[in-house]
């Protein structure tokens, strides 16, 4: 079920006037475009019927600023392209990209449940067991995406993780967060990729290239959030939290000090994930994986070693 994707050599459009509303749809023939699911820094995500294929899609609109030139949207088709090809049951599946109404739009599985960051608002915070299962689930994910294409996302966060009606855990965004374009407009203008609560050090310096660790970061963060039911670093400005990420002298309080029901071996784990700096970080989605099944089993994963610090205080 493959929606054709323009040629990424075809002749660049020119971007639309800068008056854009974000809560009007492209026209376009054949989606019947029904309701905003999601508003993010970069698009505008809508519920959509396919009148073709008779299904209802999601439909991630981007913002013209984020393709403003011909090199944005050679990048944006080509991260389309490695999307579409990517076939795994934990991540959200991509059909296709093309230009309408003076927008580009890419085309995803329309996924019927409710993002953990819905789930969050309504109960609070998940159980250890449960937070271990969206660990081993996007870890799973993101290992594939890794490993079979070199493909990072950059913002892993309650938001970007959902559950289906038959309970499938399932990553979205996957991949259009990590592009090169992007990532250089953002360091051209001062700005970072990646949402604060969760970002890695090294999404915030941007003097590095990125791999699978910035996404071991957020993912570490994350849970940190499902399973005590706040942020790391809770109550402070945007800027003052991308301070605490890379300052050694910050951390956030050991999760058992806000839910004592936790164990040792998951308070090592998440804090293992977030390790200021990556290279004591663990290392691959490989090491992720094993630690997180350790955890599960009532083991106990190594602590990171005294000379590193990390986001998240352990005791």
């Amino acid at each position: 079920m493959i929606i054709r994707i323009p040629s990424i050599k075809q002749k660049h459009k020119e971007p639309p006037p800068p008056a854009f509303n974000r809560n009007e749809p492209p026209k376009i023939p054949f989606l019947k475009f029904e309701t905003i699911v999601g508003h993010g820094g970069m698009a505008v995500v809508w519920r959509a019927w396919h009148r073709e294929l008779n299904i209802p899609v999601a439909v991630k609109v981007l913002d013209p600023k984020f393709a403003a030139t011909g090199e944005d949207v050679r990048q944006f088709m080509m991260e389309v392209r490695i999307m579409s090809s990517l076939r795994h049951p934990g991540i959200v599946q991509g059909y296709g990209a093309d230009y309408a109404d003076g927008r580009y739009y890419f085309i995803m599985d329309y996924v019927d449940g409710y993002t953990f960051s819905s789930l969050l608002a309504r109960k609070g915070s998940l159980p250890e067991t449960d937070t271990l299962i969206v660990c081993e689930s996007v870890a799973t994910a993101m290992k594939y995406a890794w490993d079979e294409f070199g493909i990072i996302h950059c913002d892993i966060k309650p938001e970007n993780i959902m559950v289906d009606r038959d309970g499938t855990i399932k990553v979205t965004d996957l991949g259009l967060c990590q592009s090169t374009a992007i990532i250089k407009r953002a360091e051209q203008s001062d700005q970072v990729v990646g949402s604060p609560a969760y970002i890695s050090p090294e999404q915030i310096f941007g003097d590095v290239a990125l791999d699978c660790r910035s996404d071991i970061y957020c993912l570490g963060a994350t849970m940190y959030h499902l399973a005590t039911g706040r942020l790391l670093f809770p109550l402070l400005d945007n800027d003052s939290i991308l301070r605490a990420h890379v300052d050694k002298n910050i951390q956030a309080p050991d999760p058992r000090f806000v839910v004592p029901e936790l164990s040792e071996g998951f308070a090592r784990l998440v804090s293992n994930m977030c390790v200021k700096d990556r290279d004591y970080r663990y290392q691959s989605w490989y090491e992720v994986l094993n630690a997180a099944r350790l955890v599960d089993s009532g083991g106990m994963p190594s602590l990171h070693p005294k000379e590193a610090v990390s986001s998240i205080y352990s005791l």
